[in-house]
């Protein structure tokens, strides 16, 4: 299996998400990374990728497919959105580009590392890493405006066009008579009844536009109560296990990634630096727009202003996935600003239309440049090859001789044979279960079962936390994982399966 190295982290948890429903036995779904408590992360569209697999496509095809199939329908949706609202190609063309081709100021960062020179274009053609990676990088332009995040997150594109599909089809419903809004009622409520399992942020989205459409669409209003409230009564029992426990509360938490000060002077400058000319672009296609227009945009404001107020989840950089959003619909503002403004100034005389053809060029040069140079590091992104089953003889026997539910104590975390098996394992990487809101400290009990050296100790927790397999190897002295001494377990049975310094020991065997 080749994976991309740009998405080798966000796959250590994507590829035992689908392998749990594909190889194991995950129902009801429980976070095969933290196993024994309900699943609060939205598993469905790698439900759907598990079920393909399981139907017997290699498991290359059963991911790329929804995910080509996820992102070309964001942008259909993007260009007849654009279409409808402004009927002007040029604004459909220019927001797509403006989708695919960032509008940060990171090419100033860029060029910071890579000073201005004749090997420039070089430099830019064969960059392999992102010049603004923040919050895991320095300064503060975000990593969240390039094609990195669709790559790596494959549920988002599609999570995204439903979203679009479902105010598409208000919008078109609106002037509809009764009998043709019930039939789009369905789709409607479908789309509902699948994002909390799909995407859960998308329901955030969906219900400011609901409830803004209720209040300025009066046409709406029927339609719009139908659906929230068959939608409601499929929501509230899934959105509710999704939400129990963990660290998941929504708090008041203004200035998203911002470092100090907190002043709308530096926020000014933070959100300049993150989305570029489309800061002042898009408010100014909203004051040249339509009435209408005006009208169906104004959401963007409450889509902007609740993550830079409150925290949805335990990470902060999460709230991402709604100025993502929001910047969807704004680039088409940003590109109906720059198109009024030519077809203002192209009237006048020849001079100035040239003049005005260059001026908008560059314009949109600079809105786009940084996305330029962020799509050469994902183009050169080099590929990591995973041994997978049934070249991986660990995870082939764990496939063939352990129960399709059972856990393992894990002695690594990343890409474990267990996972690549389809089990569940005790403790994946921690930054995946508290980013998901799963507050249990397993790394201590983890320590507790392979440091103790004592059956008294560690067999009630093994048999308290269901764990029917525990894998021992040397792990280095890791600091992020235990001190494991494979011969001390050795010394109490023997080992079901052992290759190449790895170890599989039966729960049953060492606490007999």
């Amino acid at each position: 299996m080749l994976i991309a190295g740009k998405a080798h982290s966000d796959f250590g948890a994507h590829i035992p998400m689908i392998r749990s429903f594909s190889l194991g036995n995950n129902w009801p779904p429980e976070y095969p990374l933290f196993p024994g408590e309900p699943i609060r992360y939205h598993f469905l569209f790698y439900f759907l990728v598990g079920m393909l697999e399981k139907a017997g496509l290699r498991i290359d095809f059963a991911l790329n497919i929804p995910s080509i199939i996820g992102f070309a329908g964001l942008m259909i949706g993007i260009a007849l959105l654009a279409q409808k609202l402004f009927h002007d190609k040029r604004v459909t063309i220019l927001s797509l580009v403006f989708f695919l081709f960032n509008g940060s100021l990171s090419f100033v960062r860029f060029f910071q590392l890579h000073p201005l020179s004749p090997r420039s274009l070089i430099d830019i053609v064969t960059n392999t890493t992102f010049p603004s990676f923040a919050p895991w990088g320095e300064g503060e332009i975000t990593a969240f405006w390039n094609l990195n995040i669709y790559t790596n997150q494959r549920h988002l594109a599609f999570a995204f066009a439903l979203s679009l599909l479902f105010i598409g089809i208000l919008l078109f419903i609106e002037k509809k008579p009764w009998k043709t809004k019930l039939l789009f009622m369905i789709p409607e409520v479908v789309i509902l009844a699948l994002l909390p399992y799909f995407h859960q942020p998308m329901l955030i989205i969906i219900a400011v536009y609901m409830i803004y459409f209720f209040l300025f669409f009066p046409r709406l209003r029927g339609i719009l109560l139908f659906i929230g409230a068959i939608g409601t009564i499929y929501i509230i029992p899934q959105i509710l296990p999704l939400l129990s426990a963990g660290e998941k509360t929504i708090r008041f938490e203004p200035w998203y990634l911002m470092a100090s000060p907190h002043t709308l002077k530096h926020a000014a400058s933070y959100w300049f630096s993150n989305i570029g000319l489309h800061l002042f672009l898009i408010p100014l296609g909203w004051i040249l727009a339509p009435k209408y227009i005006k009208k169906v945009t104004a959401p963007l404001v409450f889509i902007f202003l609740i993550p830079n107020l409150f925290q949805f989840s335990v990470e902060m950089a999460a709230n991402h996935k709604f100025f993502n959003f929001f910047l969807i619909f704004g680039n088409m503002l940003s590109a109906y600003a720059l198109i009024h403004m030519f077809n203002k100034v192209k009237k006048l005389s020849l001079f100035i239309h040239i003049l005005a053809y260059w001026f908008i060029g560059l314009l949109v040069f600079i809105l786009i440049f940084s996305g330029i140079i962020d799509f050469f590091p994902v183009y050169n992104d080099g590929k990591m090859a995973l041994q997978d089953i049934p070249k991986n003889e660990a995870a082939l026997w764990i496939r063939d001789n352990t129960p399709p539910n059972a856990v393992f104590l894990n002695s690594s975390y990343f890409f474990h044979p267990a996972s690549m098996a389809g089990r569940k394992i005790f403790l994946g990487w921690p930054y995946f279960s508290w980013s998901a809101g799963y507050t249990e400290d397993r790394f201590q009990i983890m320590k507790k079962i392979y440091e103790s050296n004592d059956p008294q100790i560690y067999c009630p927790i093994l048999n308290k936390k269901n764990i029917s397999f525990l894998t021992a190897e040397n792990t280095h002295n890791d600091p992020n994982l235990p001190i494991i001494d494979p011969s001390y377990f050795s010394s109490l049975a023997s080992p079901v399966f052992q290759y190449n310094g790895f170890s599989i020991f039966s729960t049953a065997s060492l606490c007999n």
